[in-house]
């Protein structure tokens, strides 16, 4: 590879890994914004969000299948062009301003296959890290890795100064741009001769089929959550399949295990991303803002000195692995700082300041991009010994977030059926993940790793 094509390849992995938080981010931002041109309530557009986030799943979920059936040209280019449909017709909607049934539909559809579509270019853009031979890899597994954290630094500020000024329909018919230029980019990127490959076995189909019937019933059980609460007959029941339906996920996989076991480091590895995913959600820590009615201003400078810390221990992280073989230490240091950036919550209580809610957030923030950064290091080192693991980085860390927001939100659910006070409510969520970090440690102890 020549240094003319570097660019266009670092440029590929970072908007490849990153995109996918665009989009996410995005809509978070924009929920008002949502709510109000839908006519739609707030819970509504939640669910709307957990739908975008199925999406993702799903595709992250049979990423590696696709991957192994189809050429990365083609399969960039056919997402690509989706995602840019998508996005072109989410910016239509908001040109044209169809009756409030269309507009409903156009975004049930749309969001999920905009999700999709970029969710699937994650595992591809990881792939794309051996494109650059051994001289490069590192440093293009690194933007990997700093891609979704820069997504959510940098998307709310572009979002607060693009949608007011112009609106949504403008941001999203630039947004549909990008996936072109893609396309453009990956044909004019040399694939190598050798065939990068990261594990020994891709799952087929069928194997995935248990797997996705149970993450499709999880989805329909936390829309359910949302909309009609825990204490609906219909959300029991669905969960009550979902339970039947993990049972059937786990037999299945121990029948798959006797033609072959993953390598036990990469399974704990990611097992480890789930727990710290789990506790560091972000999204009931800013509740608590909300809910005290603290500034929007408040708000926003926490997610953005969050997300830098987590962007500044990403970069200083693949600087370290580019030259040393850390993996094991970083990710022990980085639980170890979010315990006591997760620990330092425990003092809105008490020391309810500006400084304390930043700073708190600050310190999480870098102690998870220090972790995720050498977690995907330690993976991808790992891949010629696992079973096809590696590529499913990016499904376990949205997974993780997803059911970390599932458990709390059934919490405060419970916590409400049975009138705890408001503090007390948050004292224990803000326990509850501090105990889910310090629990995810142990798997990184070994020194196998």
């Amino acid at each position: 590879m020549n240094r003319a094509t570097l660019p266009l390849l670092l440029a590929l992995v970072l908007l490849g890994n990153g995109l996918r938080s665009v989009i996410s981010s995005t809509v978070f931002v924009s929920v008002g914004s949502f709510a109000s041109f839908l006519k739609i309530s707030a819970s509504q557009t939640s669910a709307i969000i957990e739908l975008l986030l199925g999406a993702v799943l799903l595709s992250l979920l049979v990423s590696p299948w696709m991957i192994a059936r189809f050429s990365i040209r083609s399969l960039t280019m056919a997402m690509c062009l989706i995602a840019s449909g998508a996005a072109f017709g989410l910016a239509a909607m908001f040109w044209t301003a169809p009756p409030v049934a269309t507009r409903e539909a156009m975004v049930m559809v749309l969001f999920p296959l905009i999700g999709f579509s970029l969710a699937s270019m994650a595992p591809v853009a990881q792939l794309l890290t051996g494109w650059g031979g051994d001289r490069h890899a590192k440093l293009l597994t690194g933007v990997w890795a700093v891609a979704m954290p820069a997504a959510f630094l940098i998307t709310p500020q572009f979002v607060r100064v693009v949608a007011p000024r112009y609106g949504l329909d403008v941001f999203f018919a630039g947004f549909a741009v990008v996936p072109l230029l893609l396309i453009a980019a990956i044909w004019l990127v040399r694939e190598p001769t050798k065939v990068v490959t990261t594990d020994a076995v891709t799952p087929s189909l069928m194997a995935l089929l248990p797997a996705i019937l149970t993450l499709l019933v999880f989805e329909l059980m936390t829309m359910l959550v949302t909309i009609s609460g825990i204490s609906s007959i219909l959300t029991q029941a669905v969960a009550l399949l979902f339970v039947i339906t993990l049972v059937y996920l786990f037999r299945s996989r121990r029948a798959q295990e006797s033609k072959g076991r993953a390598d036990s480091a990469t399974v704990s590895i990611l097992v480890f991303l789930f727990f710290v995913n789990i506790a560091t959600t972000g999204f009931f820590d800013t509740a608590y803002l909300v809910l005290h009615i603290c500034s929007n201003t408040l708000i926003a400078d926490r997610a953005t000195f969050g997300a830098l810390g987590q962007v500044c221990a990403a970069i200083g992280a693949t600087a370290l692995l580019a030259r040393y073989q850390l993996q094991r230490m970083l990710m022990v240091v980085g639980g170890v700082i979010v315990v006591i950036g997760l620990g330092s919550y425990m003092l809105y209580f008490n020391y309810p300041v500006y400084e304390v809610y930043v700073g708190s957030r600050a310190v999480t923030g870098f102690g998870t991009g220090l972790l995720t950064t050498a977690a995907i290091f330690a993976v991808c080192n790992s891949a010629a010994r696992g079973a096809g693991l590696s590529l499913f980085v990016a499904f376990v860390i949205i997974i993780g977030t997803e059911v970390g927001l599932e458990l709390l939100e059934v919490f405060v659910q419970l916590a409400d059926l049975a009138q705890i006070s408001f503090d007390t409510t948050y004292m224990l969520i803000f326990a509850a993940q501090f105990v889910f970090a310090v629990i995810a440690i142990p798997f990184v102890l070994s020194k196998d790793r």
